[in-house]
């Protein structure tokens, strides 16, 4: 007998006949992932992280201490580099195991963070709570982005700034598309690829379900910004962020995958 999924938030659809809630396959997904997973090449490391707050301070006002939320926290990895910049920081996840690896981080390196339970699409803060929102490698994950983003929105006080940093993670384009089954198949061949398969066997099915899965670029980010009513919105290659992490990666990452990631700022009225 086929297993039949609860549909208990109106997030769901049907696949092979068995009824999908996306916001728990994602949950689900990425509380597998939180005993491995690093946001950032190599974790918490020092290097990477000064490489990081260089870029944060030179696109914030100096000296002014202020409160940030991380949408999509993760292992906290963006929440602990602006806790570590002096700013009162909150996040907010979807995964549980998430937020425990988050909490562990936080605990270890001696800093102090708020940390939720929570949807991006839905916050549990008042209006006009934050000065600045971030989040890293989130929208394409998101059922519905332009709901986030006005979420995001008007959490911010009046003239609060948004930072959202992705990356063209499942660029279609042909070119694209053979450097990332070659790097796949370079992957397999040296048994290291049990996170790709689980990875398909998790978003397969709901990948239609999010409008930005193979659709993240600056050009889109930019449009769903300034269609929420988002102003000044301008884009950064961070340029600086991947010269760092290419001399890191392996061999055959550097050869067979080409991705690039990006930051986009837009500011509320």
């Amino acid at each position: 007998m086929k297993k039949r999924y609860i549909c208990i938030l109106p997030y769901s659809l049907s696949y092979g006949g068995v009824f999908i809630d996306c916001k728990e396959v994602i949950a689900n997904y990425w509380n597998f992932r939180s005993s491995t997973y690093k946001n950032g090449i190599n974790g918490f490391d020092e290097e990477e992280r000064a490489v990081w707050k260089q870029i944060f301070e030179n696109s914030l006002a100096s000296g002014k201490r202020l409160k940030v939320l991380d949408v999509g926290t993760g292992t906290g990895f963006l929440a602990l580099l602006f806790a570590e910049m002096g700013h009162e920081v909150s996040g907010i996840d979807l995964s549980e195991g998430m937020l425990e690896k988050a909490r562990h981080n936080a605990d270890n390196m001696g800093l102090e963070i708020s940390l939720f339970h929570g949807d991006a699409e839905n916050l549990p803060f008042e209006d006009c709570s934050f000065d600045l929102v971030v989040n890293k490698y989130l929208l394409w994950t998101l059922q519905e982005p332009a709901s986030a983003v006005r979420e995001w929105k008007r959490v911010l006080k009046p003239g609060g700034m948004i930072f959202a940093i992705d990356g063209n993670w499942f660029d279609p384009r042909p070119d694209r598309y053979i450097k990332r089954m070659l790097y796949g198949l370079a992957e397999r061949f040296a048994k290291k690829n049990q996170y790709n398969l689980i990875f398909k066997k998790s978003y397969g099915p709901i990948r239609n379900s999010l409008p930005l899965y193979e659709k993240i670029s600056p050009k889109n980010i930019s449009f769903l910004f300034s269609e929420t009513g988002l102003m000044n919105t301008e884009i950064s290659p961070l340029l600086e962020v991947q010269k760092f992490q290419r001399n890191r990666h392996s061999f055959s990452r550097r050869i067979f995958e080409n991705n690039s990631i990006f930051l986009i700022s837009g500011q509320k009225n």
